[in-house]
């Protein structure tokens, strides 16, 4: 880590960062607008954990006309793994930062697409179905902080909706929305020379 700077962790988002997620693909097939609104509260209550994923799993066929074996696989395919952005944060790491995942997706998902040597590398993986919470709550962040021993000034969040951001920076963190890799790097390396 360089002396000019203060930050001391970085935190990634998971879908939409370090993943692309199949949430976006399941709203295509819906009817509604109305639907699709229904589609985003079933999944925040899932994310809560107040939602099992038997039942997340029929909600979703419900409201996308699709079977069970296409909805699972719908969410199994469209998680593609961002090499890069692994790549970038083992990189973060490698440099004296701490690196952290805060998304808002439950344990379970988690657990399918993390393996041993992701535990490894980041140290911090929060799913908001562990914490009860999601963002863009600060209490989402002020746990994720607290974890990483870090103030608020000392960490980035990356995530890829405003609204998130937004919430970060309202938690006095700093904050990117991710738009692309090499949009990232160039954001991220300034706010760790500032």
């Amino acid at each position: 880590m360089t002396a000019k700077t203060s930050i001391k962790a970085v935190i990634f988002d998971c879908f939409g960062v370090l993943y692309t997620g199949s949430l976006t693909e399941l709203a295509n097939h819906c009817d509604s607008p109305e639907d699709v609104k229904e589609m985003y509260d079933s999944t925040r209550a899932a994310d809560h954990g107040f939602l099992a994923r038997e039942d997340y799993i029929s909600k979703m066929m419900e409201l996308t006309h699709l079977s069970k074996r296409e909805v699972v696989d719908l969410m199994s395919s469209a998680q593609v793994r961002s090499r890069g952005m692994f790549a970038y944060a083992a990189e973060l790491k490698k440099r004296g930062y701490k690196i952290a995942v805060l998304s808002n997706i439950g344990r379970d998902t988690i657990q399918k697409l993390f393996n041993e040597h992701d535990y490894e590398l980041f140290h911090a993986i929060i799913a908001s179905g562990d914490i009860g919470i999601t963002k863009p709550h600060i209490t989402a962040y002020d746990r994720t902080l607290e974890r990483l021993r870090v103030q608020p000034h000392e960490a980035i969040m990356i995530d890829d909706a405003y609204s998130n951001v937004e919430g970060a920076i309202e938690a006095g963190m700093h904050g990117v929305v991710f738009t692309s890799l090499v949009d990232l790097r160039s954001k991220i390396e300034s706010i760790l020379r500032a």
